[in-house]
């Protein structure tokens, strides 16, 4: 199936009328499950529903680059840091797709500083975004991150998709991959993506998941040069 039209495909999201002012962080539809796994899982693998979901980062209306990971981590501090009222609200306009956030890639959101997702994303995109040479807000409208899974915990357990919230990640994936003058590059779990799609086996991954650094020596180089292309196109 095709998305050609974006609009379309951002219809379907899931998540564009939820919101919720106190843990669980569960979809209605994603519950069954949630609870299913929680009760035989170890505790390194279970679903934390004390975090807000980060099924995606960024906007796909201006997008340029498109980053295919695995699910969102987790630290305790990050329960806290959800429950300030200003990351909340940057969190969930994400989660509605909403077009006036000023950095649609939150992590680059100087209200994020110090906060885990902050720290962890800056470093992975520190010489990407350098040698882009673009400025924090014009980077974070051209970047769009989408997870395997949408649900954060500390190690992911999953092998094979679960449908409810998943399925809009797989088909908002497929439509950025089918949208021309997008790059879409795998940081982790190709054989993951690929049982969603056989499509994303045949995109580019990073030669270490295990570190993901948005780096030339991490990936080949041509795919690194096509990645600052799309940045910098205006």
């Amino acid at each position: 199936m095709r998305y050609d039209d974006p609009m379309n495909i951002l219809e379907r999201n899931p998540w564009a009328n939820w919101n919720r002012s106190c843990p669980p962080y569960i979809l209605d539809t994603d519950g069954e499950f949630v609870e299913r796994h929680n009760a035989t899982a170890r505790r390194e693998h279970r679903i934390m529903h004390g975090s807000i979901p980060e099924p995606f980062i960024g906007d796909p209306r201006t997008a340029r680059v498109v980053l295919l990971g695995l699910n969102p981590g987790h630290k305790p501090e990050a329960e806290l840091d959800h429950a300030r009222p200003e990351i909340r609200k940057a969190m969930f306009d994400n989660l509605h797709h909403h077009e006036s956030q000023e950095y649609p890639f939150y992590p680059l959101n100087p209200t994020f500083a110090g906060t885990g997702v902050a720290c962890w994303w800056h470093k992975h995109l520190r010489e990407l975004k350098n040698e882009a040479g673009l400025d924090d807000q014009t980077f974070a409208k051209r970047l769009l991150v989408i997870e395997w899974f949408p649900y954060p915990s500390q190690r992911c357990k999953f092998q094979e998709p679960i449908g409810g919230s998943q399925d809009y990640c797989f088909q908002l994936a497929m439509h950025m991959l089918q949208k021309q003058g997008i790059e879409v590059i795998g940081m982790r779990s190709k054989k993951q993506w690929g049982k969603a799609n056989e499509a994303f086996l045949q995109i580019p991954y990073l030669n270490s998941p295990q570190n993901p650094c948005l780096t030339k020596r991490n990936m080949d180089r041509s795919v690194y040069d096509r990645l600052l292309q799309a940045l910098k196109r205006e």
